[in-house]
């Protein structure tokens, strides 16, 4: 996972159909894909493999697969490299068909962080995205003191290149980004 993100320390985070282009000729080899159903998500997979990078969907925001395990097998029928959720049952059902697995976390409080905290005791991820992305360089090293293997990924409220800088001198893996033209990193 370190190797993949070495090589795409900016992912980008496809929210709209339209952006696939410039997701398929940004620098990176990995993009995440948030957007879809379950008629035309192959078909965005496929696009983004022709330009031969890596794709992770979140299987929370492609309609018809939230929160259930069987989206990991139907996102490996279709090719799909690795999956991103906040839902256990649906990472663990995607490490059993040895996708890519990135669980998602949502910092609010201390509270926030000490239950990622137990779920990393019980399910160690790839990698964990954590939102919003100014928090993860604070909770980056309770995560790694919890699961000393895992890559972390920086993901919400980027809104500049200067961000994306910090948050990699600051040790964070990659940034995962939801706005085209911070993808040119």
């Amino acid at each position: 996972m370190f190797e993949l993100l070495r090589a795409s320390r900016v992912i980008p985070a496809v929210r709209r159909e339209d952006d696939i282009q410039a997701a398929c000729a940004s620098p990176g080899t990995l993009v995440y894909v948030l957007t879809g159903t379950v008629v035309t998500i192959g078909g965005i997979v496929e696009r983004i493999h022709g330009a031969g990078k890596t794709t992770c969907v979140n299987a929370d925001l492609v309609a018809g697969l939230a929160g259930h395990p069987a989206a990991a097998a139907f996102l490996d029928s279709i090719g799909a490299d690795g999956i991103i959720s906040t839902n256990n049952a649906v990472l663990q059902a995607a490490r059993q068909k040895r996708l890519i697995v990135i669980q998602r976390t949502f910092l609010l409080d201390s509270l926030s962080v000490a239950n990622t905290c137990r779920s990393l005791a019980r399910f160690v991820p790839d990698a964990l995205e954590v939102l919003p992305a100014p928090v993860a360089p604070r909770a980056a090293p309770t995560f790694r003191a919890a699961a000393p293997e895992i890559a972390i990924i920086a993901g919400g409220l980027v809104a500049s290149l200067a961000e994306i800088d910090e948050l990699t001198r600051a040790g964070i893996d990659a940034v995962s980004v939801g706005t085209p033209s911070l993808w040119i990193v």
